[in-house]
């Protein structure tokens, strides 16, 4: 991806791998996010994982992710990437996935001038 590259060593050397793609932390994402928002990307996805080996694991039956929206938002729908990550919670039902912490995954675009 062509943002990794902007990136400090920490940010690098936190992400939980799989393949070629990286997950953060809460904190750490939301750092990421930020660096991408002042360099002209804008984030396009979040998705939710559980940082296991040999690779993610993808939180089922429920869906646990989020991506911009054009249009009219609704107030249960986070407006934006970073606001999706500081308030993530597991779903009240979801008593399999309680307590985990999860790893977030960001798919972000550069904006065109």
């Amino acid at each position: 991806m062509e943002w990794h590259g902007l990136l400090s060593e920490d940010l690098v050397n936190a992400a939980y791998r799989a393949n070629q793609e990286m997950a953060w932390s809460r904190a750490d994402a939301i750092s990421v996010i930020e660096l991408l928002k002042a360099n002209a990307y804008v984030v396009l996805g979040v998705d939710v994982w559980l940082p296991t080996r040999p690779g993610p694991t993808i939180p089922t039956p429920f869906v646990y992710d989020w991506q911009l929206r054009a249009g009219l938002r609704s107030g249960n729908y986070p407006n934006a990437a970073d606001e999706f990550v500081r308030t993530f919670k597991w779903a009240p039902s979801d008593e399999s996935h309680r307590g985990m912490e999860p790893v977030f995954n960001i798919t972000a675009k550069r904006l065109e001038s």
